[in-house]
Protein backbone atom coordinates (compact mmCIF):
# COMPACT_ATOMS: atom_id res chain seq x y z
CA UNK A 1 0.00 0.00 0.00
CA UNK A 2 3.05 2.18 0.90
CA UNK A 3 4.30 1.50 -2.80
CA UNK A 4 0.98 2.43 -4.62
CA UNK A 5 0.97 5.49 -2.26
CA UNK A 6 3.96 6.71 -3.47
CA UNK A 7 3.15 5.70 -7.12
CA UNK A 8 0.09 7.64 -7.03
CA UNK A 9 1.96 10.85 -5.36
CA UNK A 10 4.73 10.42 -8.29
CA UNK A 11 1.70 10.57 -10.90
CA UNK A 12 2.14 7.07 -11.81
CA UNK A 13 -1.33 7.00 -11.84
CA UNK A 14 -2.27 10.17 -13.76
CA UNK A 15 -0.41 12.69 -15.00
CA UNK A 16 2.40 10.13 -16.19
CA UNK A 17 0.21 6.94 -16.15
CA UNK A 18 2.11 6.29 -19.50
CA UNK A 19 5.29 5.51 -17.45
CA UNK A 20 3.46 3.64 -15.17
CA UNK A 21 4.12 0.02 -16.28
CA UNK A 22 7.73 0.62 -16.83
CA UNK A 23 7.88 2.81 -12.98
CA UNK A 24 5.99 0.03 -10.98
CA UNK A 25 8.68 -2.39 -12.03
CA UNK A 26 10.63 -0.41 -9.74
CA UNK A 27 9.06 -2.55 -6.56
CA UNK A 28 11.60 -5.28 -7.45
CA UNK A 29 14.27 -3.58 -5.54
CA UNK A 30 12.80 -2.90 -2.12
CA UNK A 31 11.13 -6.61 -2.94
CA UNK A 32 14.80 -8.17 -3.12
CA UNK A 33 16.20 -6.51 0.19
CA UNK A 34 12.45 -7.66 1.99
CA UNK A 35 12.80 -11.35 0.49
CA UNK A 36 16.66 -10.78 1.93
CA UNK A 37 15.71 -9.63 4.97
CA UNK A 38 12.57 -11.99 5.88
CA UNK A 39 15.14 -15.32 4.70
CA UNK A 40 18.00 -14.25 6.34
CA UNK A 41 15.63 -14.26 9.57
CA UNK A 42 14.58 -17.59 8.78
CA UNK A 43 17.77 -18.55 8.47
CA UNK A 44 18.91 -17.43 12.05
CA UNK A 45 15.69 -17.57 13.89
CA UNK A 46 14.23 -20.79 12.71
CA UNK A 47 17.01 -22.70 11.59
CA UNK A 48 19.60 -21.65 13.72
CA UNK A 49 21.83 -20.76 11.36
CA UNK A 50 22.65 -23.01 8.97
CA UNK A 51 20.28 -23.43 6.12
CA UNK A 52 20.06 -25.42 2.66
CA UNK A 53 19.37 -23.85 -0.46
CA UNK A 54 15.80 -25.80 -0.58
CA UNK A 55 15.18 -24.95 2.82
CA UNK A 56 15.75 -20.93 1.94
CA UNK A 57 13.72 -21.31 -0.97
CA UNK A 58 11.00 -22.98 0.24
CA UNK A 59 10.90 -20.08 2.53
CA UNK A 60 10.60 -17.63 0.13
CA UNK A 61 8.70 -19.52 -1.88
CA UNK A 62 5.75 -19.56 0.79
CA UNK A 63 6.38 -16.06 1.51
CA UNK A 64 5.38 -15.59 -2.24
CA UNK A 65 2.43 -17.55 -1.88
CA UNK A 66 1.26 -15.17 1.06
CA UNK A 67 2.18 -12.21 -0.43
CA UNK A 68 0.46 -12.76 -3.57
CA UNK A 69 -2.71 -13.65 -1.63
CA UNK A 70 -2.97 -10.23 -0.72
CA UNK A 71 -2.13 -8.61 -3.94
CA UNK A 72 -6.72 -8.68 -4.69
CA UNK A 73 -7.03 -6.84 -1.69
CA UNK A 74 -4.25 -4.61 -2.61
CA UNK A 75 -5.30 -3.63 -5.99
CA UNK A 76 -9.33 -3.40 -5.14
CA UNK A 77 -7.90 -0.59 -2.75
CA UNK A 78 -5.69 1.00 -5.33
CA UNK A 79 -9.12 1.19 -7.90
CA UNK A 80 -11.33 1.47 -5.52
CA UNK A 81 -10.00 4.35 -2.77
CA UNK A 82 -6.19 5.49 -3.80
CA UNK A 83 -7.32 6.01 -8.02
CA UNK A 84 -10.87 5.25 -8.81
CA UNK A 85 -9.93 6.90 -12.08
CA UNK A 86 -6.82 4.84 -12.86
CA UNK A 87 -8.25 2.58 -14.98
CA UNK A 88 -10.24 5.04 -17.29
CA UNK A 89 -6.88 6.85 -17.54
CA UNK A 90 -4.93 3.56 -18.64
CA UNK A 91 -7.63 3.19 -21.19
CA UNK A 92 -7.86 6.73 -22.85
CA UNK A 93 -3.89 6.66 -22.81
CA UNK A 94 -4.07 2.96 -24.62
CA UNK A 95 -6.57 4.15 -27.08
CA UNK A 96 -4.28 7.45 -27.75
CA UNK A 97 -0.98 5.51 -28.73
CA UNK A 98 -3.25 3.30 -31.14
CA UNK A 99 -4.90 0.92 -29.13
CA UNK A 100 -8.33 -1.28 -29.89
CA UNK A 101 -10.58 -0.81 -27.29
CA UNK A 102 -11.77 -4.17 -26.88
CA UNK A 103 -8.25 -4.86 -26.21
CA UNK A 104 -7.81 -1.87 -23.68
CA UNK A 105 -11.06 -2.74 -22.05
CA UNK A 106 -9.48 -6.42 -21.89
CA UNK A 107 -6.47 -5.46 -20.62
CA UNK A 108 -7.13 -2.76 -18.75
CA UNK A 109 -9.72 -4.25 -15.63
CA UNK A 110 -9.25 -4.49 -12.04
CA UNK A 111 -10.23 -8.41 -12.78
CA UNK A 112 -6.99 -8.25 -14.88
CA UNK A 113 -5.17 -6.01 -13.12
CA UNK A 114 -5.74 -8.62 -10.14
CA UNK A 115 -4.98 -11.36 -12.21
CA UNK A 116 -1.33 -9.95 -12.99
CA UNK A 117 -0.93 -8.65 -9.86
CA UNK A 118 -0.95 -12.30 -8.52
CA UNK A 119 0.77 -14.12 -11.06
CA UNK A 120 3.58 -11.35 -10.79
CA UNK A 121 3.64 -11.77 -7.15
CA UNK A 122 4.06 -15.60 -7.25
CA UNK A 123 6.50 -15.54 -10.38
CA UNK A 124 8.90 -12.61 -9.52
CA UNK A 125 8.81 -14.37 -5.74
CA UNK A 126 9.93 -17.68 -6.86
CA UNK A 127 12.94 -15.96 -8.67
CA UNK A 128 13.74 -13.84 -6.44
CA UNK A 129 13.57 -16.48 -3.85
CA UNK A 130 16.46 -18.34 -5.54
CA UNK A 131 18.77 -16.10 -6.09
CA UNK A 132 18.26 -15.12 -2.30
CA UNK A 133 18.80 -18.65 -1.67
CA UNK A 134 22.24 -18.54 -3.13
CA UNK A 135 23.33 -15.97 -1.00
CA UNK A 136 21.88 -17.16 2.14
CA UNK A 137 22.97 -21.09 1.86
CA UNK A 138 25.29 -22.19 4.32
CA UNK A 139 28.42 -23.26 3.24
CA UNK A 140 29.19 -26.80 3.50
CA UNK A 141 32.29 -28.15 5.59
CA UNK A 142 34.97 -30.08 4.04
Amino acid sequence: MLWLSLEKYLGWHDELIQFHTFYSLLIIFPQVVFFYLAIREKKYQYYKGKVSWQQAFLSGGILSILIASLSPATIYYMNTFLSPDFIDLAIDRYLISGGKETSAKNFHSLEAYIKNAILFNVSMGIVISGIVALFLQSKKAD
